[in-house]
């Protein structure tokens, strides 16, 4: 029988079930996907004095954050607090058996530990996590939400998917880009950025990486990739900005079987010029499209031309992408043009293959920096502490893509529908 600590009724010592009591085996079995997956996670603390596992204290954190209106290390230890015997059983928390309960980690316990973990360790074990859910194709929404809910967002998703042509690409596609932590600072007062790679289309996290307060993005891009498996990296197309395009990065993906696409602008000016004096008048455009949404209307033109002798190594394709947007309602257009190359030939990768991949580029934008802004208030977060605000981040994109997978189009929508602990527990297999 489980006794609630604000209940009055006596509790009896050495009988109540507890973890310890009721075998490892069966504890295994209550400890579900999640809290097993996070076992992975390096634990910094000593062995003297610890008291919850790093694997139970993120699984609350995971679970706590899930809910709607739960954005900070304060709301996620009040939803500790309230949880019942059989669910913090269930986490694998300690059982104290004088006092007939289970032990409960504080705000300063949480805040503690989350300091002192390593970011890209959680990245890698939230992947490992999603892994058995991913498929090669993304799946077309449904037309409302899995609880049977109804929303804007999910039905345009699913009226897009179903008037779109079925384009199936031949390989998969990974974003690299970085983000400001706006809220965030170092106690040298310097902001706090992340590095992430994201898949194209579900906008699943693979891997995130802090950049430290001296350096940049370029010499922490291939530590980022090293977290990647062979097998996830081997075949895949990389897309980053203008920022990453280094030689020494398209030299290490040519390496590990990558391949690229990188925007170039004047930060490799020889390049640029090359692709500037291209006769582009006389090369034809090879895929048009033309999209209306969220309030603009917007058309792009693509170019694309096979050249020998580009100045960076391994490149086989230059590519030039139009783009002119207008607001609904308004008279003028607002043109860019964008070049970019490729180290895939004509016969590896078609135009349209490009063009979608240069598009999915900004998924790391649309799904994974702007949903964590405005769906989990990140850049209103103030948590200082140590690697806290990069821990949060990767927990957050953890979130996002376990409510993803799960057919929320909407995360703040998916969020609003894990209001009830039942809800939240099942999302993450823990009974």
């Amino acid at each position: 029988m489980f006794i609630p600590p604000s209940s009055s009724v006596a509790a009896p010592a050495p009988h109540a079930p507890c973890l310890e009591v009721l075998g490892e085996a069966v504890a295994r079995v209550q400890v579900r996907r999640l809290v097993a997956e996070l076992e992975s996670v390096t634990d910094p603390r000593g062995a003297c004095g610890v008291r919850y596992r790093i694997s139970s204290l993120l699984a609350l954190v995971i679970c706590a954050m899930t809910a709607a209106g739960h954005d900070s290390i304060t709301a996620a230890a009040e939803w500790c607090r309230r949880a019942t015997p059989e669910e913090l059983a269930a986490f694998g928390l300690p059982y104290h058996p004088l006092l007939g309960r289970y032990r409960v980690p504080s705000e300063k316990t949480l805040r503690s530990v989350l300091g002192r973990l390593d970011p890209g360790e959680i990245s890698a074990a939230g992947y490992d996590c999603l892994r058995p859910l991913l498929s090669a194709q993304p799946c077309r929404p449904d037309p409302v939400m899995p609880d049977g809910g109804t929303e804007r967002e999910q039905r345009r998703a699913h009226r897009t998917a179903a008037s779109a042509a079925p384009a199936r690409s031949r390989r998969r596609a990974i974003a690299v880009d970085g983000k400001c932590l706006r809220g965030a600072k170092r106690p040298d007062g310097s902001r706090v950025f992340l590095l992430s790679a994201v898949r194209h289309g579900d906008g699943v996290t693979l891997a995130s990486r802090e950049i430290g307060a001296k350096t940049n993005e370029i010499p922490e891009f291939a530590p980022l990739l090293d977290h990647i498996d062979d097998t996830d990296l081997a075949g895949t197309v990389v897309t980053a900005d203008a920022l990453h395009a280094q030689r020494d990065h398209a030299t290490y993906l040519h390496e590990r079987g990558a391949h690229y696409l990188l925007t170039i602008k004047n930060n490799q000016r020889g390049q640029a010029r090359q692709l500037h004096a291209l006769p582009w008048k006389d090369i034809p455009v090879i895929h048009r499209d033309d999209a209306r949404g969220h309030g603009r209307h917007e058309q792009r033109i693509v170019q694309v031309v096979t050249v020998a002798g580009l100045l960076f190594p391994y490149a086989a394709q230059a590519l030039r992408i139009q783009r002119r947007r207008r607001l609904y309602g308004a008279k003028k257009w607002s043109s860019e043009t964008v070049y970019a190359i490729t180290d895939l030939t004509a016969e590896e990768a078609s135009a349209a293959e490009i063009a979608s991949w240069a598009r999915g580029h900004w998924t790391v934008e649309n799904t994974v920096h702007w949903v964590r802004d405005v769906a989990f208030g990140e850049d209103k977060s103030q948590v200082r502490t140590h690697n806290a605000p990069a821990v949060l981040a990767a927990l957050r994109d953890l979130i996002r893509s376990a409510l993803k997978l799960a057919g929320y189009v909407n995360t703040t929508a998916g969020r609003r529908a894990h209001t009830d602990r039942p809800r939240v527990l099942a999302l993450y297999g823990i009974t």
